[in-house]
C-alpha cells in the first residue's frame, strides 16, 4: 500500500487556508481495490461497499474522475492519475479535516488530499499603450539580431509549441491565426492543414472533421476526436475539440495570455512576440457555464497540453496564468510527470499579491515561477514575492490580444509576466533545437539580469524575485553550462589515524564530472572558503583544465587547509566553488558544501611520541623542544607542557622524571 506521510501541521495549515475549496476531497485509490465504477445514485454513489457507505454516512453528494483523460500509463512515483478521484460533499454537514483524516484511514484508499480554487492572476488595466516598452527591457530586438531577417530568416520555429492552458482562446485573431498550432496528425484530408479561410472567416477544416481519433496519440480512439487546433477539457468526459472562447470580453484572459506567448511578428499587424514564429496552441479549461474567474480543470489542461505538445514535436512549453494557494501533492506528482514523461516546460505566474507566499502550481518542482516587474525594472508592490520565485519578467501595462471585435488591450499581472519569459524560452528552443527541457529551465533562469536588485533595494524582497529579470539575448547567447558534480573527495591529513585535529594540515583532492548532453566547462576554477577566520587556506584557488561532457576532472594541485590551534572543534562548514564558461554573459557557478570533522587532542601529558607510554623516549623530545633542534608539532606541544603554562622547559621534564620514576 502507497502511504505518504504528510506533517499533520500541514493538515491544519491547509484546511483554514482561503483557497481551499471547502467541500471537496481527491484521493488515490489503492492498489489492492479495483477500478471505481461511478454510479452517484442517492444510494449509490461508487460499487465499493465500505467506499460507498463512508461517502454516504458523510453526506457526499458526487464522485468523479480528477482527471478524466488521464490513461493508464499516465502515473508518477506511484501515482496513477487514472485513479486519483473527486468527491463532493455537502458543505453544511461536515468537517473536511475530521472526513479526511477518516477517509485515509479506510485500507482501500492510500492518499487524500485537500482541493484548492485555482484562478487566472491578471489585474486589468485601463490605460492602453501604443508600445511594447517591455520588448526592449528584456532585449528582445537585440536577440531577434542573431537571425538575419533581411535575408529572410525568421526568429522562432513553428515546430515549437507554447500552450496557452487557460479560459480558451480566440484563434481566428488576426494576429494569432498565422501561428496557430495546427495539429497534423488530425490532418484526415492530407491538406497540409486543419483550418480554412471560407466566407470571410477563419473556420476548422471541414475535410478534417471525420469524426475518428486520426492521430490516436493516447491509444483510445474515443477521446481527443478531430482536435485540429488545441482542445476544450472543460466539456462532459473527455470534451470537445472547440478551444474557442465564448464571444465576450470576459473571458479573454487566454486571448491575452496567447498573444504573449506567440503573436505573429513582423506582419505589419497588431503587437509582437518575442517566440516571433513559434506555434500557439489553445486548451480551454473552463465550462462556459462556469465562472471566467475560475480555473476548474487547469491539470487536465496541462495533461493534454503536454501529451499533445510530445506527441506531436515531442516538446511543448507550458504556461499556466493561474493559480492560488495550498499545496496539493496530486497536482505536484502531475507537473512532475508531464515534465520529466513528456517533455514540457511549465511556466506558471507566481500571484498578484504584495505578500510573500508560497503559491501554486508556480511554487511546485518542475515549474519555472514568475512574478512580474515594472518599466524600468522596478517593483511596484502589487505581485507575489518568494524564495520559491524563480524569474522577474514584465507584468505591467502589457498590450496583447484581446477577444473583442479582434483588438488588443493592456493589462497587467503575473499572468502577462509569465507568457512573456515564457516566449523567451520558445526562442532559447528555436536557436538550440538540441538543448533539453532541464537545460533551458537552466538557462533563462540562470541568464536573468540581477539588475532587479540593483532598482529595488529594500530588504525584504531580496533573493524573492527570482534569479533577476528575464533576458532574451543572455539567454540564447549564453553557452550551454556544464552542469557539475561533486563526485569524490580525498583528504591527506597529517595525522597518525588520518583523523582532523587542531593544529592539522589537510590536503584536498577532488573529483568533478561533468554530465552528458551539457555544455563544456571552459576555463574552471575551483576555490574554497570557510567561514572561520582559525581555517587558514594555504592555495584558495585551483585553475583546472577544460571539462568536456561526460568527462571527470581532479584537481592534481591539492587545496592546503590549515586548522590553527584556536579551531571550535567539531564539524566545520566550507563552501567549494567551482566557476567556469567566465568569458560569456554569466559564468557558470555551482557550490559544494564540505563538512570538516575537527577533534579535540586526546593528550597523555607527557607521551610526546604517541606511543601511549612515558620513558625516556618522551624526556629525549622533550629536551630537543627545549633546545629548539626540533619544532613540535601542536599535539607534541600540549603533551610536553605537563604543568600547562603554555611554555615547554626544564620544569616539564623534572615532572615527566618524577612520573616515569614513580611508575617503576
Amino acid at each position: 500500500m502507497l502511504k505518504y506521510l504528510l506533517p499533520i501541521l500541514f493538515t491544519v495549515l491547509t484546511a483554514s487556508h482561503s483557497d481551499l475549496i471547502p467541500s471537496v476531497l481527491l484521493f488515490h485509490l489503492d492498489a489492492s481495490a479495483n477500478d471505481l465504477k461511478i454510479i452517484n445514485s442517492k444510494q449509490t454513489l461508487v460499487d465499493h461497499d465500505i467506499l460507498n457507505k463512508f461517502l454516504l454516512d458523510n453526506s457526499a453528494l458526487k464522485i468523479e474522475k480528477w482527471i478524466e483523460t488521464a490513461s493508464i500509463e499516465d502515473q508518477y512515483n506511484g501515482i496513477r492519475f487514472s485513479r486519483v478521484y473527486r468527491i463532493h460533499f455537502d458543505s453544511n454537514k461536515l468537517d473536511l479535516v475530521d472526513i479526511k483524516i477518516n477517509l485515509e484511514s479506510l485500507d482501500c484508499i492510500d492518499l487524500v488530499d485537500f482541493d484548492y480554487t485555482r484562478k487566472p492572476l491578471y489585474t486589468p488595466n485601463d490605460p492602453r499603450y501604443n508600445n511594447q516598452w517591455y520588448i526592449d527591457e528584456i532585449n528582445a530586438n537585440d536577440a531577434w539580431d542573431i537571425w538575419d531577417i533581411s535575408s529572410g530568416e525568421t526568429p522562432g520555429d513553428r515546430d515549437i509549441i507554447l500552450s496557452s492552458v487557460d479560459l480558451g482562446v480566440n484563434w481566428q485573431h488576426e494576429d494569432l491565426v498565422n501561428n496557430l498550432w495546427q495539429n497534423l496528425g488530425e490532418d484526415a484530408d492530407g491538406d497540409g492543414h486543419t483550418i480554412e479561410y471560407i466566407n470571410g472567416q477563419w473556420v476548422l477544416d471541414p475535410g478534417d472533421l471525420n469524426g475518428i481519433d486520426d492521430d490516436n496519440w493516447d491509444n483510445n480512439m474515443s477521446t481527443f476526436i478531430d482536435d485540429l487546433v488545441g482542445w476544450d477539457v472543460s466539456g462532459s468526459s473527455y470534451g470537445d475539440n472547440d478551444p474557442d472562447v465564448p464571444n465576450n470580453g470576459g473571458w479573454a484572459h487566454g486571448t491575452h495570455v496567447a498573444g504573449l506567448l506567440s503573436a505573429t511578428t513582423n506582419n505589419n499587424t497588431g503587437i509582437s512576440s518575442t517566440a516571433f514564429n513559434c506555434s500557439v496552441m489553445s486548451v480551454k479549461c473552463t465550462n462556459e457555464s462556469e465562472d471566467p474567474s475560475y480555473i476548474t480543470n487547469g491539470y487536465s489542461g496541462l495533461l493534454y497540453a503536454a501529451k499533445a505538445g510530445y506527441f506531436s514535436q515531442g516538446f511543448s512549453i507550458v504556461n499556466l496564468s493561474w493559480g492560488g494557494g495550498g499545496y496539493n501533492l496530486f497536482e505536484q506528482e502531475m507537473v512532475s510527470m508531464c515534465a520529466d514523461n513528456y517533455n514540457a516546460l511549465i511556466f506558471a505566474a507566481a500571484g498578484n499579491e504584495n505578500i510573500e507566499e508560497a503559491h501554486y502550481p508556480s511554487s511546485y518542482q518542475n515549474v519555472v515561477s514568475v512574478t512580474a516587474s515594472g518599466p524600468n525594472n522596478g517593483w511596484n508592490h502589487w505581485a507575489t514575492y518568494h524564495t520559491s520565485v524563480d524569474l522577474s519578467s514584465p507584468g505591467e501595462s502589457i498590450e496583447s490580444c484581446v477577444n473583442n471585435g479582434g483588438g488588443y488591450s493592456s493589462w497587467a499581472g503575473t499572468s502577462m509576466a509569465s507568457p512573456v519569459a515564457a516566449s523567451v524560452a520558445g526562442l532559447m528552443k528555436s536557436l538550440h533545437p538540441e538543448w533539453m527541457v532541464d537545460q533551458i529551465h537552466t538557462m533563462i533562469i540562470a541568464t536573468a539580469d540581477p539588475v532587479i536588485y540593483e532598482v529595488n533595494t529594500e530588504s525584504y524582497i531580496q533573493g524573492k524575485l527570482g534569479s533577476g529579470r528575464v533576458d532574451a539575448l543572455k539567454a540564447i547567447t549564453t553557452e550551454l553550462f556544464p552542469k557539475i558534480e561533486l563526485v569524490d573527495l580525498e583528504l591527506i591529513v597529517d595525522s597518525d589515524d588520518g583523523e582532523i585535529y587542531l593544529g592539522n594540515t589537510v590536503e584536498l583532492t577532488s573529483v568533478l564530472y561533468n554530465n552528458p548532453d551539457w555544455g563544456y566547462a571552459i576555463n574552471p576554477e575551483i576555490t574554497i572558503s570557510c567561514p572561520s577566520d582559525n581555517i587558514s587556506i594555504i592555495n584558495p584557488s585551483v585553475v583546472l583544465d577544460n571539462i568536456p561532457p561526460e568527462e571527470a576532472m581532479i584537481n592534481f594541485e591539492p587545496i592546503i587547509i590549515e586548522f590553527t590551534d584556536n579551531v571550535e572543534p567539531g564539524n566545520q562548514v566550507c563552501q567549494l566553488n567551482f566557476t567556469s564558461n567566465q568569458n560569456s554573459y554569466v559564468q557558470y557557478s555551482n557550490n559544494f558544501e564540505i563538512v570538516f570533522e575537527v577533534n579535540e587532542f586526546e593528550v597523555l601529558l607527557g607521551d610526546i611520541n604517541q606511543d601511549e607510554a612515558i620513558d625516556i623516549l618522551d624526556v629525549i623530545m622533550s629536551v630537543n623542544f627545549i633546545l629548539e633542534s626540533v619544532t613540535p608539532t601542536a599535539y607534541q606541544s600540549i603533551a610536553s607542557d605537563l604543568n600547562e603554562d603554555d611554555d615547554i622547559n626544564i620544569q616539564d621534564v623534572i615532572i615527566m622524571i618524577n612520573l616515569i620514576l614513580e611508575r617503576n
